[in-house]
């Protein structure tokens, strides 16, 4: 059986280099990712999903800092690096056009893991910090 931290070193690399397949085939067929902007339930779902953002974000890279499996459950805290190069779709329809500027989160990724493979993940960062960085909010 995989180990916690194993997993996750394998979830985080294809992440990064954008290899969304292979982090595609680290979930159960029905599995759910989570994160500030939506649900994405199912294998193909979460494949999208990512494909998409990748074309909002390049230069991607994570500095992790803890990562702490028990059990079934795997937390990974980290730093997210990327540069908004692409078009960011809104959820009405606009649409903000790439700024260029990097962007600096701090972020929890939560893994829940079934006979080896991802059944939820859940991204918890700080949308506000995000949007600031991109330029498309004041800075408080």
């Amino acid at each position: 059986m995989t180990r916690g931290s194993e997993l996750w070193d394998r979830f985080d690399a294809a992440s990064v280099k954008g290899d969304y397949e292979t982090v595609a085939s680290l979930f159960a067929k029905d599995g759910v990712y989570v994160e500030p902007a939506g649900r994405h339930e199912g294998r193909d779902a979460i494949l999208d999903w990512m494909r998409a953002f990748r074309e909002v974000v390049s230069d991607m890279r994570t500095e992790v800092s803890l990562v702490v499996a028990d059990g079934d459950t795997i937390i990974a805290e980290y730093t997210y690096y990327a540069t908004h190069s692409g078009p960011l779709p809104m959820p009405d329809g606009s649409v903000i056009p790439p700024s260029g500027k990097t962007i600096e989160l701090a972020a929890v990724t939560i893994l829940r893991v079934k006979d080896g493979l991802v059944v939820e993940a859940r991204d918890y960062f700080d949308q506000a910090t995000m949007l600031t960085q991109f330029g498309l909010v004041p800075g408080i």
